[in-house]
């Protein structure tokens, strides 16, 4: 907590209010408790953006236009910037459905700062004004150079991350280790789902079903003429087949899964490392064996034997090298085999075991009351697309209202985005500002169909709208 100066700024700039108060970020939420006056809270999915508009002074601006200026924090301005963008990437992260943890590298995205976030599933780009996703599953190649990573993605701009520094190898790798894992799971997932496909027919059959891409059915009968029937007799619940055959019937179909819960386990089996050398001595290792005693006397004694050991032994010039043998030996540093320092024991580096992280790809199922994998269909009509959940027991079928000839494709990339979660983007139809897939998804929305006997004629209905 700390306190700063704040201004209550409406959506035309005009101040509304002003004052000093307590700055918090607690359960989710900016708290603004004022000197006198009733506390404002924010939560993270009301925050547009976190800027900067002048030196010191933060400015956050709320989902309906109004802001909240803060100056005067001190010390403190760094870290409630910091709080405020990890929680808005956390909401923006839920929001999307991303699946896993992220990894996150600082960077360069269109001009700005910005963070990225690296799912299982997608990148998630966030900035002072906002937050972008992209799928993996509309990702291509990713190139590094002069110390910027690009990432093609599918119709639009390749992605453009610089500034990255010593990161950005670390980066380009992670990015094409998680595009291949996230390959591997679906290719593993329809291999499971599909036991009796060829592996030709089951490897074209992967490229086609990316995570969260709907592929028309025509497209996957000329792979195997029972591929869609099959997909959908195992895939779809048993209450949902008549209504999924009588959308085939009015509509072009599209089937398509996306995994919305990660199945990467952690390193499990390991100990604690250990050290097992001998413990270090630091006394002792002096020479062994010397003769010289301490005090006068073992000074006198040296000073003696500085005179030249070939006189002190009797010896002659002849035999100098005898008399300086023996002066070593008197030193200690000779051939005292008895009294050598005995050599240190080689340490033992004994690691414990370890099983490393793995994905358990067979925890990829579309069946059970929490399945891993989303099964869906959408439904092409001109001017319509309906969205269909097929192995959950989904109160509603959803219609949307799309114009030109890509509507599928259109509608399809923003359930992607959204992290298929309609009921909460269209649910921000009600706000003056959503952004991006929910914005898409909540005013393109033509209507919501329940499940019940008038089923039929209401899809019949909004299809012929």
């Amino acid at each position: 907590m700390s306190t700063a100066q704040y201004r209550i700024l409406a959506p035309a700039g005009e101040e509304r209010e002003n004052g000093s108060g307590d700055i918090d970020v607690v359960q989710g939420a900016l708290v603004l408790t004022p000197s006198t006056g009733a506390a404002l809270r924010v939560p993270f999915g009301q925050i547009a953006s976190v800027t900067e508009p002048e030196q010191f002074t933060v400015r956050v601006t709320l989902a309906d236009g109004n802001a909240v200026e803060l100056s005067r924090l001190g010390v403190m301005r760094t870290q409630l910037i910091a709080e405020l963008r990890d929680g808005l990437g956390d909401e923006a992260a839920s929001a999307s459905g991303a699946v896993g943890e992220a990894a996150v590298f600082p960077c360069s995205y269109g001009g700005e700062w910005a963070e990225v976030h690296v799912f299982e599933d997608a990148l998630l780009l966030i900035s002072a004004t906002g937050s972008e996703r992209f799928s993996f599953s509309f990702a291509g190649a990713v190139e590094t150079r002069d110390y910027a990573v690009t990432v093609a993605v599918a119709g639009r701009e390749p992605v453009v991350l610089s500034q990255l520094g010593r990161r950005c190898g670390e980066l380009a790798g992670l990015l094409t280790d998680r595009l291949r894992e996230a390959r591997g799971r679906t290719s593993a997932f329809l291999a499971s789902l599909l036991p009796g496909l060829g592996p030709m027919a089951l490897r074209e059959a992967a490229g086609l079903l990316r995570d969260g891409v709907a592929v028309p059915a025509s497209t996957l009968d000329a792979i195997h003429p029972d591929l869609t029937g099959t997909l959908l007799q195992v895939a779809a619940l048993p209450a949902r087949r008549d209504a999924v055959t009588d959308l085939g019937r009015r509509t072009e179909l599209a089937v398509g899964f996306k995994q919305v819960v990660s199945v990467r386990r952690a390193a499990v089996g390991v100990t604690p490392w250990h050290d097992h050398s001998v413990t270090p001595d630091f006394y002792g290792h002096e020479s062994p064996g010397g003769t010289f005693r301490s005090g006068p006397m073992g000074m006198m004694a040296a000073s003696v034997m500085s005179a030249g050991p070939g006189r002190l032994f009797g010896f002659g010039d002849g035999y100098g090298m005898y008399g300086g043998y023996w002066a070593f030996r008197a030193l200690g540093a000779g051939m005292n085999w008895a009294e050598q320092r005995p050599m240190t024991a080689r340490p033992d580096m004994t690691r414990g075991l370890l099983t490393p992280e793995t994905e358990d790809l067979a925890a990829l199922t579309t069946a059970g009351d929490s399945p891993t994998v989303l099964a869906f269909a959408l439904g092409s009509h001109p001017g319509r697309v309906v969205y269909e959940v097929l192995n959950k027991p989904e109160p509603m079928t959803w219609v949307f209202r799309v114009d030109g000839p890509n509507g599928l494709t259109t509608v399809n990339r923003a359930l992607d985005d959204a992290g298929f979660q309609v009921a909460a983007s269209a649910s921000l139809a009600a706000q003056p500002q959503p952004t991006g897939a929910a914005q898409l998804l909540a005013s393109s929305l033509a209507g919501q169909v329940p499940h019940d006997a008038q089923w039929p004629a209401r899809i019949a209905e909004l299809l012929a709208d």
